[in-house]
């Protein structure tokens, strides 16, 4: 494996993911569909694993690609931190969704869609800031 690929990742196609996060958030609250939202899950998934193969990010790619837009490489780890987060997120809305917990459900949504919206707008990924948080001091304790 090439070894950029293996650490770092392309920004706009994190921004534009960000997007379709929001999208299939909205769409599965709107509509009351938790099991949307579990395929949300397995794509968080798939992307803190690091695999390539999670199809928000492959659409996002194709995407990009038709636009010509140029890869923007950033640091990998704390995206996948973030995914990481994003699929234990997620998980919760379907959990209270299936129990009847709609209510918590939609403001755990929207807050998924805040952070998701100021990834994709703004720039601004609160789970990279978590990880340098708690994550990078202690892997620096490790060393």
């Amino acid at each position: 494996m090439d070894q950029t690929k293996k650490y770092y990742t392309d920004e706009n196609t994190v921004r534009l993911t960000a997007f379709f996060v929001i999208v299939v958030v909205s769409v599965s609250l709107f509509f009351e569909w938790p099991y949307l939202l579990l395929l949300l899950v397995f794509d968080f998934i798939i992307r803190a694993s690091g695999l390539l193969f999670s199809p928000l990010a492959l659409f996002s790619k194709s995407i990009l690609k038709i636009s010509g837009l140029k890869p923007k490489p950033i640091f990998a780890a704390p995206k996948r931190f973030a995914a990481t987060l994003g699929s234990i997120f997620t998980l919760t809305i379907v959990v209270l969704m299936l129990t009847g917990f709609y209510n918590v459900a939609l403001g755990f949504g929207l807050m998924l869609i805040l952070l998701a919206a100021l990834e994709s707008f703004l720039k601004i990924c609160v789970g990279c800031y978590i990880f340098q948080v708690i994550v990078v001091p202690i892997q620096n304790k490790l060393k």
